[in-house]
């Protein structure tokens, strides 16, 4: 069932009945966490007799703890913020004083004072709007995000509305007073650690997490291309014994690798694959994303909702996306090691994206780096901090705020602290090109690297070529010319 503001949650002083069917808990004594009922929470009250709530999936990363709500109830309160580090998913802990975030903030937080001073928070910078100017216009960023055309989110710690906020995830909120505390990102970085052992702890907590998923659902569904990432997903989930269901989405885009070779890799694991399709476009699906996401999400990041295309699976859905943490922008390994000045650095931020320099994105990267730079942790460069602050807790977040619309749950399997801090303790060289992925399926199934990864159409028949081309031809051929259209007034936009 698709409805606006969906798994969403409010913190306030007063409960926030959205409809009948909402929930509302008191979190001390002057705030209420008001929620909807499709947002799982647990509650757990700590080993000194104090309650927090876990808001959506958060999942234990080590075999050797148990469940998080279970390892809270033995835990006293003041190291109950010590766990979460080992926890991997899209989740926020709610205390009667702090609201902490996931590794890297996708369950999101925005937060603002409304006109008498009090605090409201919410995993929705529209709920967060509807509070805090009811009746009257607010503030808007006048910057539309474009789709692969410069920085195409609003740049954390800001949003698209003046007066709200967004959280970072190397920050926690004070429910109480209104302040910003710090926290480190994840845990040491060690540089000096053997790349082997790394290796074997990634294996081993991801083999964990996705045994736990399988407990807390029998029906999983893991994404699979011709690349990297979702091909070590599969060799994982063979390894763990896990009945996962692999899938392809088929779009006029995709390359015929994509088309040929995710059947032959879950062979080779003895999955079924199977291709799921929609040729069905639901335009009214356009304002209920602008709705549900106070306009965050760009119209390019919200056309596979739009078409609907996962709307045929119900369960829980994981991906290896979180790998490019450990690779970072692509765009941002020209830059030095370290920035002195966030001026200077969000200049050349903006610079390398070609978003221009008196932009609100430029000025959302030089408060970022304000703060970066205020509270750095050890051995965490600004290009790998920006990945995690800026992509995945901007961009990515606000797109999984959209997809809880839909009955399917997306899981981040590798949003983790300890897993980042694991990839990151790697070098650098061997970080770049997916060596990990690809040493990783190495130790877990030699068979999957005799398949290319990610092949141009050379590499096929051409009459296999032909077939996949024709089936999408005039899309396809429509979408090129859209996407260099695009591009080209892009270009013009910036220059003048």
């Amino acid at each position: 069932m698709m409805y606006l503001h969906r798994r969403q949650f409010l913190i306030g002083p007063q409960k926030f009945m959205l409809n009948e069917s909402w929930k509302a808990y008191p979190v001390n004594d002057s705030t209420w966490l008001s929620c909807c009922p499709d947002l799982q929470i647990l509650k757990a009250v700590d080993a000194n007799g104090n309650a927090w709530y876990l808001l959506g999936l958060a999942v234990e990363t080590l075999d050797k703890k148990v469940s998080p709500e279970r390892e809270i109830a033995r835990t006293q309160s003041a190291q109950v913020p010590d766990l979460y580090a080992s926890w991997a998913g899209r989740w926020a802990l709610v205390s009667s004083r702090h609201c902490h975030l996931d590794a890297s903030g996708l369950l999101g937080c925005f937060y603002g004072h409304d006109s008498e001073g009090h605090l409201w928070a919410s995993s929705s910078a529209a709920l967060v709007a509807q509070v805090l100017f009811s009746g009257q216009s607010p503030e808007i960023d006048p910057r539309r995000l474009s789709y692969e055309a410069g920085i195409s989110w609003y740049t954390p710690p800001c949003s698209r509305f003046a007066g709200i906020s967004r959280l970072l995830p190397s920050q926690v909120l004070d429910l109480q007073s209104g302040k910003i505390l710090p926290r480190p990102l994840m845990p040491e970085i060690c540089l000096e650690r053997d790349y082997e052992d790394i290796l074997q702890q990634i294996q081993q907590r991801l083999v964990t997490t996705l045994q736990q998923l399988a407990q807390l659902n029998t029906e999983l569904w893991l994404g699979l291309t011709a690349g990297y990432d979702s091909r070590l997903m599969l060799a994982l989930s063979e390894r763990a014994g896990i009945p996962v269901r692999p899938f392809t989405r088929i779009t006029a885009r995709m390359s015929v690798a994509d088309r040929i070779l995710p059947p032959k890799l879950a062979e080779v694991c003895q999955f079924t694959h199977i291709f799921i399709r929609n040729q069905h476009r639901y335009p009214e699906r356009k304002r209920l994303a602008e709705l549900q996401t106070a306009c965050h999400v760009s119209e390019g990041d919200a056309e596979p909702f739009i078409q609907g295309i996962r709307d045929n699976l119900s369960g829980i859905a994981f991906g290896g996306h979180g790998f490019s943490v450990a690779s970072g922008f692509a765009q941002l390994h020209t830059l030095p090691d370290a920035v002195t000045s966030a001026e200077d650095g969000a200049r050349q931020i903006a610079h390398i994206f070609q978003e221009p320099v008196e932009s609100s994105a430029t000025a959302g990267i030089q408060r970022w780096l304000l703060w970066a730079l205020e509270h750095p942790q050890k051995n965490l460069n600004w290009r790998d901090r920006a990945f995690i602050e800026q992509r995945q807790a901007g961009w990515l977040s606000s797109k999984e705020q959209l997809y809880d619309l839909t009955d399917l749950t997306r899981f981040p399997i590798l949003n983790s602290a300890y897993l980042y801090s694991l990839l990151l303790s790697v070098r650098a060289e061997k970080r770049v090109g997916s060596s990990i992925q690809e040493d990783l399926l190495r130790q877990l199934n030699p068979q999957l690297i005799q398949y290319p990864f990610n092949p141009g159409d050379f590499y096929f028949n051409p009459l296999d070529v032909l077939t996949c081309k024709a089936q999408h031809l005039p899309q396809y051929i429509r979408l090129k010319f859209l996407k260099k259209t695009r591009s080209l007034w892009n270009s013009f936009m910036l220059r003048y």
